[in-house]
């Protein structure tokens, strides 16, 4: 007996298989653990959306779940960075070769857009390639990399699509679920300020900002959570399934940080790619925003009309040179070190300047002579 063909017949018969009008149904709009005691989990937050195994990991010693709300994240604390599972995969080599070697912040820029545009399949931040999702922002997405706004997570808002949507859908059939827009990015410490004033203009935003000193700055009306992701179905409650929430973000802004410098640290620490990368994780800001307006499809962007991140191509160096290096077009040789802060050395200076220091010299010599015997002197007079 076809063992495959009778269980295919009895799925059949009790109208479990999918097709065109129920397509399999996605319990979650995030991948679910098959942890066992994580059976009845409900809730993420959405800055793990594209690092699902590391989220996995840093919580796996929490002792319950979120299940249709979302708690204290204090208690229990978020895991370790340290934890395996957690940092940056494969060997430098391994990185380099899928990430290149930047040397500005237009290389970067670059391979951001070739991320956005489906031709790299992931990035220090994200372990798979773009999703369908983000089709209808595509564009937007693109654009704003293009002018050196580096997006790291983002979803369009969605108002009442199908449960049985293929892009959008999930959750029990006859449902209907629903998105507020989202994005997360990168920002320039230039643009962080002009970025919140425009934020804060409208009401219907709300946002976090954080470097990677943890400088946060937010208009959140308190620390609790804020759900971006929710479905209705029949018979059942209100699913909020992905949340925003001010220590969670916290907690992801440390690893976000830890994988930037990890891939900056693929590259010898000599090189202009470790020291553009390492640049930009000192010092730019990671930033959510909430369009807290589901019904508005393209809220968000406008944000970024007009502005550019200057000066993206000029290629940044640390200045350091490497061992054995010649400085300004003079080699050193047998240990010898070369004169600083403006000075001279004696092979450099012309005839008459030696000739005047050895004048000099000899004045001053004299002269602590003449010193010397009459103290001796007035020593013998008393």
């Amino acid at each position: 007996m076809n063992l495959a063909q009778a269980t295919r017949m009895v799925l059949e018969e009790l109208e479990l298989l999918p097709d065109v009008e129920s397509p399999l149904e996605k319990p979650l709009p995030w991948r679910p653990s098959l942890g066992l005691n994580r059976r009845d989990e409900n809730v993420r937050p959405i800055f793990w959306r594209n690092r699902n195994r590391s989220y996995v990991a840093r919580t796996q010693d929490w002792d319950e779940f979120p299940n249709g709300r979302w708690g204290d994240s204090r208690s229990p604390a978020f895991g370790e960075l340290d934890s395996y599972g957690i940092g940056l995969k494969g060997t430098n080599e391994q990185n380099i070769k899928l990430w290149g070697t930047p040397t500005s912040v237009q290389d970067i820029s670059d391979l951001f857009v070739r991320y956005m545009q489906g031709d790299l399949e992931s990035l220090p931040w994200s372990e798979q390639a773009i999703t369908e999702e983000a089709n209808t922002i595509q564009q937007n997405l693109i654009d704003l990399n293009r002018r050196g706004f580096l997006t790291i997570n983002s979803q369009p808002a969605v108002n009442g699509a199908k449960s049985s949507d293929p892009t959008f859908g999930w959750g029990p059939r006859n449902g209907y679920v629903y998105q507020k827009s989202y994005l997360e990015v990168l920002v320039s410490p230039e643009y962080i300020s002009e970025i919140i004033t425009r934020i804060e203009r409208d009401p219907e935003f709300t946002y976090y900002a954080v470097n990677k000193h943890g400088d946060l700055k937010t208009n959140a009306p308190n620390e609790g959570p804020n759900a971006v992701t929710w479905g209705v179905f029949p018979g059942k409650e209100i699913v909020q399934p992905t949340i925003v929430e001010t220590v969670s973000f916290l907690a992801w802004k440390d690893e976000f940080y830890r994988l930037g410098q990890d891939w900056a640290n693929c590259h010898a620490s000599t090189s202009p790619a470790r020291y553009v990368i390492s640049d930009v994780m000192d010092t730019w800001y990671l930033l959510n925003i909430v369009h807290n307006d589901f019904h508005v499809t393209n809220g968000i962007f406008p944000l970024f009309d007009d502005l550019k991140v200057d000066d993206m191509e000029k290629k940044l160096d640390s200045g350091i040179v490497p061992d054995g290096a010649s400085t300004n077009g003079h080699a050193e040789t047998n240990g010898t070190n070369s004169a600083t802060n403006g000075e001279k050395t004696d092979t450099q200076k012309d005839p008459k300047e030696q000739k005047d220091e050895q004048t000099l010299l000899e004045t001053a010599k004299a002269a602590a002579v003449e010193v010397t015997n009459g103290v001796k002197n007035l020593a013998v007079s008393n």
